[in-house]
């Protein structure tokens, strides 16, 4: 047995064929933006206070942003690599 090329869908006047890729679109939810003055705000993407965000970054844990360095055939802080 063939596939079929149309869907069927009953409406008001009786059974019609639907072409694949004609139904009609659904319309896409509206989404409602807080506006601050005369701009929009994405939501999640709104300001933070200071205070907030020096909290936020207190939080992390620190992380060296260089690699640490010594003299040559000398060690760091005085403490010999194990071999």
């Amino acid at each position: 047995m063939a596939k079929q090329r149309f869907n069927v869908e009953r409406t008001n006047a009786g059974l019609q064929f639907v072409i694949p890729g004609t139904e009609k679109p659904v319309a896409s939810p509206r989404i409602r933006y807080a506006s601050d003055g005369s701009q929009l705000v994405i939501p999640g993407a709104e300001q933070i206070s200071r205070k907030a965000l020096l909290t936020r970054i207190l939080q992390k844990p620190l992380r060296p942003r260089v690699m640490q360095r010594s003299l040559a055939g000398t060690t760091l802080f005085g403490a010999a690599r194990s071999r």
